[in-house]
């Protein structure tokens, strides 16, 4: 049924028509049409409104919540007017100076792979950190931040780094991808992210990719030799790659189990691969920590002979290997007594790999065991700006200052190393040694019997002795001087020397120092900036050591 219009009212008689109500129904239409309009247009400028709202939100969000962790191709946030140089086009950080890489995440199959993926980590930061003009931190104070789940501008923060590298690692069926992304360490923001995937065997081919994006990414210029640095890789067995990690994860560890480990997985590494550089670089590494009476498991001599060897093999293969050149540096002071070749050898470390922290911390020793302390300590403060959370540098920067005679210092430094690494006996030693020459006899001898086993660490029983003569209780510290005398095997011949030296027994002291040149006692070559041999300098018998040790 259609509904038809209402019929016109009638005209009175006589009446002339009225036009009044016809203007009136019209304009009445035309205000109801322009409502409609005004209505439709409305709701359309709404919808349009709501969905850009939506969007924007959407992105945010995404940003937000998504782009830090999420995959390539993540946009970076809209430039404040204080971000505009740090940003562009979400892309690079240009200026970018500083960078952490975190721990890559396993994302193989097997949880077992976890060492993997921590070599993975450990090579990616070495690659990085020969980049000149880049401050990389190194692996120790990375790797803190291990399964820790702290927001990113902290970690930054605390690192003192413009840009964070994440990513994960997983190998399968003879392949590796890595994948990496840059955030900006400030905010958070992602800014680029990639994927890489090598045979097993291009390994290494596969690493120096990856570092040069990154280095590209944040407008680092690389010059040509740092460009081949990176690009020239030889392949590498996958089996003694493999066995080599595990002994890089073995020797991080700076215990003497830890180097026994290390040094069965790199004889099988070079067993696999007997041109492989980096493998003998590590057993170098493993041998020179033996050499040490804290880590001994080899006589003195022997280690640094097996050291030396490897390390001067590493850099006949491998001329390039930073590594190699710091361990026959390191070796060259210790072993040979060879300064002017040590020195050679840290310098080009250093040029190799400008960010190496392990050829600063060594250098720092070197010079500091020379007495040139202004620059043992310009070079223990680099390598504590790229490791700062290492307990191994705090404790090398507290010897620096012991050397120096700044004994508060170096107490601050061996106690700022002890906060990261609470059971190390050697930050104690030389903390308690710091404390006994500031005059502290009873804390120094808190802090060595803090050790559950400290009467079994002969140096540790030597800075008692020590402590104890300073309180003027000699009869103590000789009744510890004859304990040491009764060992099997005996002890080393510097600990004695220092103790003799403090009892005021001079020619017993210097009997004890002609033993260890002899037996080319490793701490031998402190001679000339121990402070606990201050009582003997003036006696022309010290020159004459000084001399032996080409210390003179």
């Amino acid at each position: 049924m259609v509904e038809q219009p209402d019929a016109p009212a009638p005209v009175p008689a006589g009446a002339t028509p009225d036009k009044q109500p016809d203007e009136k129904k019209a304009k009445k239409k035309k205000d109801k049409v322009r409502a409609a309009w005004i209505s439709f247009v409305g709701r359309i400028v709404a919808q349009f409104v709501g969905a850009a709202a939506t969007i924007v939100l959407g992105l945010f969000l995404f940003q937000r919540y998504q782009a830090p962790h999420g995959d390539a191709g993540g946009a970076a946030e809209t430039p404040t007017p204080e971000r505009e140089v740090r940003v562009r086009r979400g892309v690079a950080i240009p200026g970018t100076t500083s960078l952490a890489v975190l721990p890559l995440q396993n994302f193989s199959a097997d949880p077992q792979q976890e060492y993997f993926a921590d070599g993975m980590t450990d090579a990616l930061i070495a690659d990085l950190a020969k980049i000149n003009g880049l401050r990389v931190i190194s692996r120790t104070s990375s790797m803190r931040y291990k399964d820790q789940r702290k927001p990113l501008p902290e970690i930054g923060q605390e690192l003192g780094v413009d840009v964070i590298v994440e990513g994960s690692v997983a190998q399968a069926d003879g392949r590796v991808r890595i994948t990496a992304q840059l955030i900006d360490a400030m905010t958070d923001a992602h800014l680029w992210a990639q994927s890489y995937d090598r045979p097993l065997h291009d390994i290494l081919t596969l690493q120096a990719e990856v570092a040069t994006a990154i280095a590209q990414e944040i407008n680092v210029t690389l010059t040509p030799p740092q460009h081949e640095t990176l690009t020239r890789r030889r392949p590498v067995d996958p089996v003694a790659y493999d066995l080599y990690l595990k002994g890089r994860q073995s020797w991080a560890l700076r215990t003497p189990e830890g180097f026994e480990r290390a040094i069965h997985y790199f004889d099988q590494a070079l067993a696999q691969d007997s041109a492989f550089a980096a493998a003998y670089a590590g057993l170098a590494d493993a041998y020179s920590f033996q050499a040490l009476p804290s880590f001994g498991a080899l006589p003195a001599r022997d280690a640094m002979s097996r050291a030396k060897a490897a390390a001067e093999r590493a850099v006949a293969l491998d001329p390039t290997l930073a590594e190699a050149h710091t361990s026959l540096a390191w070796m060259s002071q210790r072993h040979d007594w060879d300064w002017t070749g040590a020195e050679r050898a840290f310098r080009r470390a250093l040029e190799l790999n400008p960010g190496y922290t392990t050829a600063y911390q060594f250098y720092s020793l070197f010079l500091a065991e020379q007495g040139r302390h202004d620059e043992a300590l310009a070079h223990a403060r680099r390598a504590l700006d790229l490791d700062p959370l290492s307990p191994n540098v705090h404790r090398s920067l507290g010897v620096v200052h012991y050397y120096a005679r700044r004994f508060d210092l170096a107490e601050s430094a061996e106690r700022r190393s002890l906060e990261l690494e609470p059971d190390s006996v050697a930050s104690r030693l030389i903390l308690a040694r710091s404390l006994i020459e500031q005059g502290k006899p009873e804390a120094a001898i808190k802090v060595c019997e803090g050790v559950p086993s400290w009467q079994n660490q002969e140096e540790l029983l030597v800075a008692v002795g020590r402590a104890h003569s300073r309180a003027g209780r000699r009869a103590r510290a000789e009744e510890i001087l004859r304990q040491l005398l009764a060992r099997e095997p005996p002890p080393s011949a510097t600990s004695l020397a220092r103790l003799y030296a403090e009892l005021g027994a001079p020619d017993a002291a210097f009997q004890a120092l002609d033993r260890a040149v002899a037996e080319h006692d490793d701490m031998i070559t402190t001679l000339k900036a121990d402070p606990v041999l201050d009582p003997l300098r003036p006696d022309p018998r010290f020159a004459s050591l000084l001399k032996r040790v080409n210390l003179s």
